[in-house]
């Protein structure tokens, strides 16, 4: 007997499938598709059933030091609107540094508003810094743009930057562990802040530190702030373009490896948007970098 004579002899009469609404398509149920679709429910169910409860979560499991430094983490709440952050000093303060770093940066003009001139808006964001311990490093407040009300062609153009391929990265660590190079790492302060804006953008004045003696004016923005779509391609620009004065050329492959190729021993830097892994065998060389990347641009050492 054929494979069809069997589906004949299993078949049922046609039935219209009660979802189709009236719509006249025959179906064929068979012992196979029959024991299929049960196999399928069964799947279904055991996929949609929670693995993981919250319920099995607590801190019972954890070590006396796994515990403790849970506790720390949690032990201090992050505001989530400026008006909770503003009954406490210490949030005061790390708004006020804030503030200090970017009139010190130039980031913006106070002008009077325009009304064809649309301003964005902007929000305080608070993060504690915890140190490897769990203890409180600092409470940082930083100033964000509403960059989602930011309109194409008008107050932004591009927004792509590009971030080293993770195959780079692990060339560059293989290459270094054949061949005895220095890895240093460094990390560049308010990268995003960096970048010249070529566009015109106003922004509201921040939460807390409306001018009282020009209450209808806006910030119009000379500088990039973190939130704004063009932030990170401003500050690519920025940093590729200072590495090429200084002599790194951008490798085809990679837009973010940059390779220098002064003496015999040639001397690499991965950019991965605000981080830098310098390598090559000439320490000398690679001190030299550091404190010319330093000089330009304020930079934390993480060798």
């Amino acid at each position: 007997m054929s494979e069809y004579d069997d589906l004949n002899d299993n078949a049922s009469t046609h039935s219209l499938d009660s979802e189709s609404e009236g719509l006249d398509i025959p179906i064929i149920q068979t012992a196979r598709a029959k024991k299929a679709l049960e196999s399928a429910n069964e799947k279904l169910r055991r996929s949609s059933q929670e693995k993981n409860p919250i319920s099995c979560f607590g801190y019972t499991d954890y070590m006396a030091y796994h515990y403790a430094y849970m506790m720390k983490v949690t032990s201090i709440r992050e505001p989530e609107t400026f008006s909770e952050a503003a009954t406490d000093p210490q949030w005061i303060i790390a708004m006020n540094e804030e503030m200090e770093a970017l009139c010190k940066n130039e980031t913006w003009d106070l002008v009077p508003h325009m009304p064809h001139k649309k301003a964005i808006g902007c929000r305080w964001i608070y993060k504690v810094k915890h140190n490897a311990d769990g203890s409180v490093n600092r409470l940082k407040a930083r100033l964000v743009a509403k960059g989602y009300a930011q309109t194409h062609n008008i107050d932004y153009e591009e927004t792509f930057a590009p971030v080293a391929k993770m195959t780079t990265v692990r060339t560059v660590i293989a290459v270094a562990a054949a061949k005895g190079w220095h890895l240093h790492q460094m990390d560049v302060k308010n990268a995003f802040l960096q970048g010249e804006l070529e566009e015109e953008v106003y922004m509201i004045q921040p939460p807390g530190f409306e001018s009282h003696v020009h209450s209808s004016v806006v910030c119009r923005l000379k500088k990039a702030l973190y939130g704004l779509k063009q932030a990170p391609r401003l500050w690519h620009s920025k940093i590729t373009q200072y590495l090429h004065q200084i002599g790194f050329r951008m490798s085809k492959s990679d837009t973010s490896l940059y390779i220098r190729h002064k003496s015999t021993n040639p001397i690499v830097i991965i950019l991965y948007m605000d981080d830098l892994v310098i390598g090559g065998t000439d320490l000398a060389e690679i001190t030299k970098v550091k404190s010319l990347l330093s000089g330009r641009f304020e930079m934390k050492d993480l060798h």
